[in-house]
């Protein structure tokens, strides 16, 4: 569906802080319900034209919508960008328009960069390579989901010493508004890091909306959106099981899940902002929520400011636990034989075991980091911008 001002011809856009469409030619703003749609017979209803673009050049696709056409390629920027095919696609029945304008991403990218302390230098003061806005389709679906899971876990005994129990949870859970990433191109564990989304803001799906971004379609099989929704309900259900067992070390053995769909389904576009930077010859795109500003991604880390900082709060720690320790035993020797000396020895047991844990949180949160890096780093990702639009 063309997106043309009413005044001059000129292409439209869609502005995120006005929530209107705006001319650039002639200045003019438009509510987006006051641009005319033609009359759809009830098959159009259902699918749009897309209009399939290949790039002279590098030879990359773009899907727009009617004259709503780039006059350069999103991939290597060469203008020599020529018409291919049209082709088909199922329309969606809700959008959520950008509320987060392109400007406003940004400034939150550079914000959360400022605020990183081990953040590199040429990081914190990037310069995007580029800025893009894409609706990425997802499917929300109702769901009943059933599990039957089995788990371990280390409980203390009558004797305080301590075992391994074994425990069981079947159960029914209820979803309601579960959202599917209906992509295969982007990463799922990315798709959900970017909820959550102001459900009720969306809109009817209007064409116009898509003025001046790129869009995903939906590319799952039914059966790939069934098993969609059984690998998340069965995510959230597993959080839960282990959550309500009494025990420490938790940890889940087996489980057999099934989730059966309800047929109210709702096919939606929603907003995200992908800034692409480059950092010592690999790209970095970090994700920005079109509708609520927060933002997915990480960026390494200063390896130097790092390990100097490592090494003087190592230093630090040493010779306080030093000149502690030197009092602590000096005490228990003096005392050795009162109840003061076992609370000393219950108080030590308690720091180290205190000690380790944090450690161990240190250890987790580090393994997190590189996981969200990688995503971060991702040529999926990248390649999810650079081939995934329209």
């Amino acid at each position: 569906m063309a997106s043309l001002c009413q005044n001059c011809g000129g292409p439209l856009i869609y502005d995120p802080i006005k929530e209107r469409l705006f001319c650039k030619m002639c200045g003019t703003h438009f509510d987006v319900r006051d641009v005319d749609v033609k009359d759809r017979t009830e098959y159009e209803e259902q699918y749009m034209d897309c209009n399939i673009y290949v790039c002279d050049h590098c030879g990359g696709e773009i899907i727009v919508n009617d004259t709503e056409v780039s006059t350069y390629c999103i991939y290597c920027g060469n203008p020599a960008v020529v018409f291919s095919r049209v082709a088909k696609q199922r329309r969606p029945e809700f959008i959520l328009p950008f509320s987060v304008s392109q400007e406003q991403a940004v400034k939150i990218l550079q914000m959360r960069i400022k605020a990183g302390f081990f953040v590199p230098y040429k990081i914190k003061h990037f310069k995007p390579e580029s800025v893009r806005g894409i609706y990425i389709p997802y499917w929300i679906v109702n769901a009943e989901h059933y599990n039957a899971s089995f788990l371990s876990g280390k409980v203390t005994n009558d004797n305080d010493n301590t075992e391994t129990m074994y425990f069981e949870r079947t159960g029914k859970a209820t979803f309601k508004n579960l959202l599917l990433d209906a992509s295969k191109a982007l990463n799922d564990y990315t798709s959900e890091k970017l909820e959550p989304f102001d459900l009720t803001a969306l809109q009817p799906f209007n064409e116009h909306y898509l003025a001046g971004f790129y869009s995903d379609m939906n590319d799952l099989t039914e059966q790939e959106i069934i098993n969609a929704a059984n690998r998340r309900s069965d995510d959230m259900f597993r959080q839960a099981v282990v959550s309500e067992v009494h025990a420490i070390n938790v940890r889940l053995i087996d489980s057999y899940p099934y989730t059966e769909i309800n047929d109210d389904r709702v096919y939606v576009m929603l907003p995200c902002w992908f800034i692409t930077m480059q950092y010592n010859g690999e790209p970095l795109t970090v994700l920005i929520n079109g509708d609520t500003g927060k933002a997915v991604g990480t960026f390494p880390f200063d390896k130097k400011r790092f390990l100097s900082l490592t090494i003087l709060t190592a230093a630090v720690l040493s010779v306080a636990l030093s000149y502690a320790l030197y009092h602590v035993i000096g005490y228990l020797i003096y005392f050795m034989n009162s109840d003061l000396a076992s609370d000393i020895l219950q108080f030590l047991v308690y720091a180290f075991a205190g000690i380790s844990a944090a450690v161990a949180g240190v250890i987790n949160r580090l393994k997190r980091f590189r996981s969200t890096l990688q995503l971060t780093k991702s040529s999926q990702t990248l390649h999810y911008v650079r081939r995934r639009q329209g």
